[in-house]
């Protein structure tokens, strides 16, 4: 990067903004080209949403990362993703169960694309990846893509686990080992105490396996309110699941509980920074659990500050047959510098 570049950079300004759209609107909210669409193939339905809302004439390239681990059930949707962008797009397989072969596959696609055409303008669909390889992702993209505007984009549910009633609803069951997320590893220190925060979802059992797996000295308990819950149904469900977290983690003396937001990651990040800022002689970790707008925010928080850690605990089973149903709405999520 040039000093003129650089010089230019840092007199803008950043504005945030966070956008909701009925998906049949997304296509018109868009201008211009698109010079990269990333995206991820699931089992979820609504891995297929943004990308069938937007014109294919207005993007370059596309990218369909998808999980290997799990072919036998996101294989009809990665298909139809790839007939879907035809000769646009190349697909990337990565390992649920190897972080380090998933973020090479990543960084190497995306670097070979940025030898290939300049792109200028990204989407980057957040909806359907895991936790963790949208952590990922989140890191290794300005770094290939610096100089690159990117919008988040995130398709909502009309209802999770839609089978069974709000108290028996689950999404996944078991963890299996507990790690640092790749490019967050924080920085922790042996002589310091554990300040844990869970930002609590659906998957209450996984959240309590965690925090008695890591055991820390001070827990916090991050939760979305029905008044900014991104699902249509069942919007007071999280709380429901934050007050059996709290019931099963009765043993902590020392639990905190405060809310972040589930459609503004600029304020969820905001939230967790004034948080962490009252423990700043613990090491920090925090482990997202929530939708994937507020993993967004929670990125954003660990961007910013390199102290904390994110850490990751893979599902041993999930919901395939009855994850989540697609909503009809999507939010669109940028900073651009003016």
């Amino acid at each position: 990067m040039g000093l003129l570049t650089f010089l230019k950079l840092i007199q803008k300004r950043e504005i945030l903004m966070v956008n909701k759209y009925k998906l049949m609107d997304l296509n018109d909210s868009i201008d211009g080209k698109i010079d990269l669409f990333i995206c991820s193939a699931s089992f979820e339905s609504r891995c297929l949403s943004i990308s069938r809302s937007i014109e294919l004439s207005k993007i370059r390239k596309a990218v369909i990362f998808y999980m290997k681990d799990s072919i036998k059930y996101i294989n009809e949707n990665k298909e139809t993703l790839q007939n879907h962008f035809k000769d646009n797009a190349i697909c990337v397989e990565l390992k649920h169960a190897d972080p380090l072969y998933t973020a090479d596959r990543m960084r190497k696609a995306l670097f070979d694309i940025s030898k290939d055409c300049p792109v200028s303008s990204i989407v980057l669909d957040i909806t359907t990846f895991t936790h963790e390889s949208l952590l990922i992702i989140l890191r290794i993209i300005p770094m290939v893509f610096p100089l690159a505007t990117i919008k988040y984009a995130y398709t909502n549910a009309r209802e999770y686990d839609s089978k069974n009633k709000k108290n028996d609803k689950w999404l996944s069951k078991g963890i299996g080992d507990i790690r640092s997320v790749l490019g967050f590893p924080g920085e922790i220190l042996p002589a310091r105490k554990t300040h844990l925060i869970v930002v609590v979802g659906y998957e209450f059992e996984r959240a309590v396996s965690i925090i008695n797996a890591l055991e820390p000295s001070v827990l916090a308990l991050a939760f979305g309110h029905s008044d900014n819950a991104t699902t249509e149904k069942d919007k007071d469900a999280n709380e429901h699941y934050l007050h059996l977290v709290e019931q099963m983690a009765s043993s902590y003396q020392n639990v905190i509980r405060f809310e972040v937001k589930c459609d503004d990651p600029f304020e969820t990040r905001r939230i967790i920074e004034k948080h962490i800022s009252k423990y700043s002689d613990m090491n920090t970790v925090i482990i997202p659990l929530n939708n994937k707008i507020s993993t967004l925010g929670v990125a954003f928080a660990a961007l910013e500050n390199p102290s904390i850690q994110l850490s990751y605990a893979p599902a041993l089973v999930y919901n395939y047959s009855n994850y989540s149903t697609a909503g009809d709405s999507c939010y669109i999520i940028s900073s651009d510098m003016v």
